[in-house]
């Protein structure tokens, strides 16, 4: 095990964290999802606190929230899940919803438009200087900024840039391809180094689980990797996740797929990754093998825990630790869960954790 992989270390045995989605905080507290919830400083930390208020409120026994909440300059959402930043830097346009995240339009950049395509100078981008407006006064608030802002992937911006031509150009014109990925990977490792100077974090918006770790980890998201095989991944993306992974540490990658164990061989070649997110239906036993070193963090079913019964939702927290060989080098997490979930689902990952830290499952 690397020294870099070692220090990982979570603060808890098999740490949990759930996420709901924007229509259950709209039903829940009658929260909107509009520019002013991102980028006006009042809505900003106003909303951050309610959020944590209600959580105290619904789940404080399960140690999620906080009340009375404090004021807290939290420069981007920590309790929902929403990245299109860059692709906005980069030339998308960005639609606010009431009860939905952002929707990324997705450009459809012409070759010539890819091929003319530069890193942006951050100082004079209108995207990136409205987070710069917010952090600043915030920071001239409060004295401090915390947080940060879900800076998404290298596949899953290029395909808001390109669209789906991106994957005719994988075999037509791989030379615009592979410019499009520099670009994006370069625009990444500038992006994240400004945030994480600021804030000494960069991926808790990508995942909360990035709070449990006493380094501050980054989490590249690899959503889009799930509609692609191994071989596509190795020959078109290995190199920049590579790239990023020597710049970034402690590394991390975000499969939210149900296909990992298909491409964890590909992701064994990537140097020094601390975390992974394992996405649910994915082979749990076999990332394990093929990771053995690696925190893994294991994703429930957001369907599953509002469909599902409470007993159901047990079983599925046993079989995913089981697979893992235990608690061990593990979390758990259920990201974007909607409204109408029963709370008593939540309760029962909660429990079923707390069994696991104490009596090793078996199967």
């Amino acid at each position: 095990m690397s020294d870099l992989i070692s220090q990982l270390q979570p603060d808890q045995l098999l740490p949990v964290e759930v996420i709901f989605n924007p229509a259950w905080w709209n039903a829940s507290v009658g929260l909107t999802f509009d520019r002013d919830f991102f980028y006006n400083p009042f809505c900003r930390v106003q909303s951050e606190k309610i959020m944590r208020e209600h959580l105290y409120d619904r789940f404080g026994d399960l140690g999620l929230g906080e009340k009375p909440a404090l004021d807290k300059p939290v420069i981007g959402p920590v309790h929902l899940a929403a990245g299109y930043l860059i692709s906005e830097m980069l030339g998308c346009d960005i639609r606010y919803h009431e009860a939905a995240p952002p929707d990324v339009i997705c450009a459809h950049l012409s070759t010539s438009e890819i091929m003319q395509l530069q890193v942006p100078d951050l100082n004079n981008n209108p995207a990136f200087q409205q987070l710069c407006l917010l952090m600043d006064e915030l920071e001239n608030k409060y004295g401090y900024i915390e947080g940060d802002v879900n800076w998404s992937g290298v596949l899953n911006i290029a395909l808001d840039l390109r669209g789906q031509e991106l994957y005719i150009d994988f075999f037509d014109n791989p030379a615009l391809a592979d410019h499009l990925f520099n670009i994006i990977t370069r625009t990444l490792v500038r992006f994240t180094r400004i945030i994480n100077t600021r804030t000494r974090s960069s991926s808790i918006s990508v995942n909360p689980m990035a709070r449990h770790f006493q380094f501050p980890l980054f989490l590249h998201s690899n959503c889009s990797v799930a509609m692609i095989g191994r071989k596509t991944y190795e020959e078109k993306l290995l190199l920049h996740d590579q790239f990023l992974a020597k710049r970034l540490q402690p590394y991390g990658v975000h499969h939210c797929g149900d296909n990992m164990e298909l491409l964890a061989p590909a992701y064994a070649k990537i140097c020094s990754v601390s975390f992974f997110d394992v996405g649910w239906g994915s082979n749990i036993k076999d990332c394990r093998a093929l990771l053995p070193d690696s925190f893994l963090n294991l994703r429930l079913s957001p369907v599953r825990l509002l469909m599902c019964s409470a007993s159901e939702i047990e079983n599925d927290v046993k079989q995913m630790v089981w697979m893992n060989g235990g608690p061990h080098r593990a979390g758990l997490c259920c990201i974007n869960m909607d409204k109408g979930t029963p709370d008593s689902n939540i309760r029962r990952i909660f429990a079923t954790a707390d069994l696991l830290r104490d009596v090793p499952y078996q199967k």
